[in-house]
């Protein structure tokens, strides 16, 4: 059995499967009450968000492995869109679709958070239980305005409460300032003396100073992607979280807990997400990683990639090799048809010359990674290094490495996915700290801590400019061959809700690839 993998409350998970039931798609039917609150209990509701917001394989397939992962020359494939630069609709908005609530069953985060705060936030007693929810949507929204850029925010999932079908989208700026408050009044709300979760919350068991040390983490976070459009407001912000307490250990992070649950292998709320894409899918590691762990001898290539027999993966595919050194990164920006000029090319083993996800990696019980505390230290060496808050970035940046590479042995407790002491020693001695180039190294390596979190790998991206990535100028890219800045909104907005969809194009700019969101600013 892996660490940390039981479920606290199996019932809550089984139960959470069955909780929302299917919404038509359509903005009308998205608005409407997905929850059915009124015969639900709040911590029914709670549990449900905390695997929802994860999402089934759907979202994590489209808007984080097709196009952020690729974007960031972590993963890639032959047909994916994201390292060609390519638009497709239905791909690119999975994530607006999953947590807005218009695709089908389990999916209505913000609707069920509303309701859940909504209906909740003038009961004392239940000032622990709306404190978590405000952090929940806080995590939410950063997603998805990260994503989009101005989205519906205030008036979002007020279908059922308020009959708000048609909700404007509030200017990202905005956002920020309220997620930013929100937090920071959650923190302050918490209270020992009342009830919370339990065994509900999955990802902490109730623990409400983990939860406070999350959303200073979060706080943390979103007060660093504002280094470039409002330095002053970024320090305060960062300063705030860290005199607030943010994660101090691996057992602080936000980790989301999956059993192989009777909802399903791939669209089930139970499963880790990414692994049933990967039982789906052949997906590759990306050349531009491979090559960057193999050149700085990086442990953990051997936990994330191996070559396997046979033209396609299978459960008892033969193992060819594990061996970091031999590993053949996928490179990017190639089809079916191009990738056949590759020197490593087999007619035979096909795509299985280039390294896959290892079995370690697969399997449906693996956690995900809402925010670590790996996350965490490398954004106090940037923070420490911009001179933000006081601290040796050195030391930071040290940490960071060591808690991201001990994170890894979450994926398997039989010893495969450990990496030890000596081995961080050694790669710290390797690539010590470098002054003179501190901000790029402790960002670089934040891309390899959210490998397979390729959301927050690309917004990282966005608001430091590293890793430094060669874009790929593919055929027909709709980027002008840059990595896109931003996903676009989907197509039925401009057709339901046309008036507000309108107003946040002439205030944010064209949706397309290229436009920046606000936070975002040209160095």
């Amino acid at each position: 059995m892996k660490r940390h993998i039981y479920l606290r409350n199996t019932a809550a998970f089984l139960i959470a499967a069955l909780l929302l039931p299917a919404c038509e798609s359509g903005f009308e039917d998205m608005q409407t009450d997905p929850t059915q609150a009124g015969a639900m209990t709040p911590d029914f509701l709670f549990t449900t968000v905390e695997l929802a917001t994860t999402g089934t394989g759907y979202m994590q397939w489209r808007n984080n492995l097709i196009y952020p992962s690729a974007m960031m020359q972590q993963m890639s494939h032959t047909w994916w869109s994201g390292d060609k630069y390519t638009e497709n609709q239905q791909w690119m908005t999975a994530l607006w679709g999953t947590y807005y609530g218009q695709f089908g069953k389990y999916r209505a985060v913000v609707p069920t958070l509303q309701d859940l705060i909504t209906n909740n936030q003038d009961n004392p007693e239940m000032v622990n239980k709306v404190a978590a929810a405000r952090i929940m949507r806080a995590f939410v929204f950063h997603r998805l305005t990260d994503t989009y850029g101005d989205v519906p925010y205030f008036e979002a999932g007020k279908g059922y409460l308020e009959g708000i079908v048609q909700p404007a989208f509030t200017p990202q700026s905005e956002i920020y300032a309220d997620m930013l408050k929100e937090l920071d009044e959650a923190v302050a709300s918490f209270d020992a003396s009342k009830p919370m979760y339990g065994d509900a919350d999955i990802i902490y068991g109730g623990d409400i100073d983990k939860w406070k040390k999350f959303a200073n983490s979060l706080m943390l976070r979103l007060g660093l992607r504002l280094i470039k459009v409002d330095p002053s407001m970024a320090q305060s912000w960062v300063q705030k979280a860290v005199a607030g307490g943010v994660m101090e250990s691996n057992d602080d992070s936000a980790i989301m807990l999956h059993q192989n649950g009777p909802s399903g292998a791939f669209d089930g709320l139970n499963v880790n997400p990414i692994s049933s894409v990967f039982a789906a899918d052949d997906p590759m590691l990306a050349e531009t990683f491979v090559k960057w762990m193999q050149a700085h001898g990086d442990p953990r290539l051997r936990v994330f990639a191996a070559t396997y027999s046979g033209a396609a993966f299978s459960a008892d595919a033969e193992l060819v090799t594990d061996d970091p050194a031999e590993q053949i990164g996928y490179p990017v920006g190639n089809d079916a048809t191009t990738i056949q000029s590759h020197p490593a090319w087999d007619a035979t083993r096909q795509f299985r010359v280039f390294a896959q996800p290892s079995r370690i990696i697969r399997d449906l019980e693996d956690p995900t990674f809402y925010l670590t505390y790996a996350q965490v230290a490398l954004n106090l060496a940037d923070a420490a290094e911009r001179g933000l808050i006081a601290g040796n970035p050195a030391a930071y940046y040290a940490e960071g490495v060591r808690a991201a590479m001990k994170q890894v042995s979450l994926y398997d407790d039989g010893g495969a996915a450990t990496i030890s002491d000596a081995e961080i020693d050694a790669y710290l001695a390797a690539n010590p700290f470098d002054p003179a180039n501190a901000l790029e190294q402790i960002n670089t390596q934040y891309w390899a801590a959210c490998f397979l979190d390729g959301m927050e790998a690309w917004a990282n991206w966005r608001r430091t400019g590293y890793p430094v990535l060669v874009p790929v100028n593919w055929p027909g890219n709709q980027s002008n061959g840059e990595i896109p800045r931003r996903m676009v909104y989907p197509d039925q907005e401009e057709q339901l809700n046309a008036e507000n969809f309108n107003a946040a194009v002439a205030r944010q700019g064209e949706d397309v690839f290229t436009t920046r969101v606000w936070w975002d600013v040209a160095n």
